[in-house]
């Protein structure tokens, strides 16, 4: 990849790769290293140079969703001190924390789906990539995912009996 067609993937995904990054992981300095180790990877990777900007990208959140997979799994391999209390998280004191700490309440991989799907934009075959996954198993996934966080919602106060 040359520095001009690198530098055209970095002004079209860059925010959006960020915004994810920090939203799936929850912690900025994380989310910068990850990211720049990301597009690291993508320039040292020899990249079929018929890719277009979309391919590109796709590829890039393939490396930044397994390098959070990688970060996911050493996070949970180390050990929490003895006697470890969580600290206490305050009430929410507005209605987009609250939408946070409910979208929290999903499992990783619900998240991420809901992420990709209605944030990033991603098509079903794009996301089956990105997760490890078939392209027919995105739907019902997906369809899983918008229920609980449905359910999750209403049981705090969002929305009427039937969503609205």
């Amino acid at each position: 990849m040359d520095e001009e067609s690198f530098g055209q993937l970095y002004e079209e995904t860059a925010n959006s790769l960020r915004r994810y990054l920090r939203h799936v992981l929850g912690d900025r300095a994380l989310a910068d290293d990850i990211m720049q180790e990301a597009y690291f990877r993508m320039l040292k990777t020899h990249l079929p140079s018929n890719m277009d900007i979309m391919q590109q990208k796709s590829y890039l959140y393939k490396v930044a969703t397994n390098l959070i997979r990688d970060q996911r799994t050493a996070r949970r391999l180390e050990q929490l001190p003895e006697g470890y209390e969580p600290p206490t998280v305050a009430p929410p004191l507005d209605d987009a924390r609250d939408v946070r700490e409910a979208f929290g309440q999903l499992k990783v991989k619900e998240r991420d789906l809901l992420w990709l799907a209605y944030v990033e934009c991603f098509r079903h075959d794009e996301i089956a990539q990105l997760v490890n996954t078939t392209p027919a198993s995105i739907r019902p996934m997906l369809a899983r995912a918008r229920d609980k966080f449905r359910s999750i919602l209403r049981r705090r106060g969002f929305g009427g009996p039937h969503g609205q």
